[in-house]
């Protein structure tokens, strides 16, 4: 069974030497050696001279963080075909999610749908837009609907670390920031932790907030612990030496599976999707196959795949109560969505496996 996932963290011998500098000061926490590093580099290669990176224990903390610095208390926008860890991150800021639905062709926050939400829903605080799969799309519509209604956006971009958009701009750049995760499972893998890519102006107050609110000795704001440790960061400063090469590889193999797709009619895959690292390839079944069948076809030719945000999160019992109207696309999609397996190390021998699987079940 070749298997959905197949992590590729950097071995001890890669990262230990980075820790040297953290046993020499005494410091494994709390903005130490290899996690103010980590943040300067990725800030020098990913923040376009205009924004920082603040390094932060997950993604999902990363997103409550962002909140809590924003100082909003109110109901926050989230598109219900997402991961739960969107919703959750606005629970733990002590806000509340209201759910609206996403685009047939984009799978992300449709615009129509957000300006409904925002005229019908009072007390609204913030819009969350989610980068679904990782995709990298220009975000320009929903910024403007963001502007007109005085409401900040941010991106949960998790999976979409080190990508693109059509024009070259590195994603991290729209919204008020965007918040990255560096899970074991991403492409710019470290074990656990994320990244927050906001204005400077932003920065170190999401950076206090990481720190339970703390300011020259006092609490000035609220608050968490959201630091990323020594060692997390040990790992990702090995990972940059090598993830260049592995957003290469997960390209050419995104190139390849789209390629047989298209040449076997199968038409269900994302649109203006930039330029993303690809984690996985997300592909909407679109000639009547069910996705729970068709990932059980997959396991028979010898092929796992997952099926991402399916249920969408309105229909699970915690986030019931949540939507806002139907939300008919969200509950679309999650049925007939199958993410395919994508490594950098993946052999031209398991691709072919994987795209002869899929030629063969997603065929009309």
């Amino acid at each position: 069974m070749l298997p959905f996932l197949r992590t590729n963290l950097p071995s001890p011998d890669e990262f230990l030497p980075f820790l040297e500098a953290s046993y020499k000061s005494g410091r494994f926490s709390n903005f130490g050696p290899c996690a103010s590093r980590l943040e300067l580099e990725l800030t020098e290669r990913f923040g376009d001279g205009k924004r920082q990176v603040v390094l932060v224990a997950s993604c999902t903390i990363g997103l409550s963080l962002t909140l809590l610095a924003m100082g909003i208390r109110r109901r926050v926008v989230v598109p219900s075909f997402t991961f739960p860890a969107t919703a959750h991150a606005v629970l733990a800021a002590g806000c509340e999610p209201v759910f609206v639905d996403v685009h047939p062709q984009t799978w992300e926050l449709d615009p129509e749908a957000l300006q409904h939400c925002l005229a019908s829903v009072p007390e609204v605080g913030a819009i969350i837009h989610v980068r679904a799969f990782g995709l990298c799309r220009d975000l320009s519509e929903v910024e403007g609907i963001c502007r007109l209604a005085g409401l900040p956006l941010i991106v949960d971009a998790a999976a979409a670390f080190g990508g693109r958009l059509d024009t070259g701009h590195p994603v991290g750049m729209q919204g008020d920031a965007e918040v990255f995760s560096f899970h074991a499972t991403k492409v710019f893998g470290i074990g656990e932790g994320g990244a927050v890519l906001v204005p400077r102006s932003l920065a170190e107050s999401i950076r206090r907030a990481s720190n339970f609110g703390l300011y020259e000795g006092s609490v000035i704001q609220a608050g968490s612990n959201g630091k990323l440790s020594e060692f997390s960061a040990a790992v990702g400063l090995a990972v940059l030496s090598r993830f260049d090469a592995a957003i290469g590889s997960r390209r050419a193999i995104a190139d390849r599976y789209a390629a047989a797709l298209l040449a076997h009619n199968n038409s269900g895959l994302p649109i203006r999707v930039g330029s993303p690292t690809w984690q996985t390839f997300p592909v909407c079944l679109t000639h009547g196959q069910d996705g729970d069948a068709t990932a059980l076809a997959m396991r028979d030719h010898g092929i796992e795949v997952r099926r991402y945000y399916s249920p969408p999160l309105h229909l699970m019992p915690f986030f019931s109560s949540n939507a806002r109207g139907p939300l008919k696309v969200s509950e679309r999609l999650s049925s007939k969505m199958i993410c395919l397996p994508i490594y950098s190390d993946m052999t031209i021998v398991e691709q072919e496996s994987v795209i002869s699987a899929a030629v063969s079940t997603f065929s009309p």
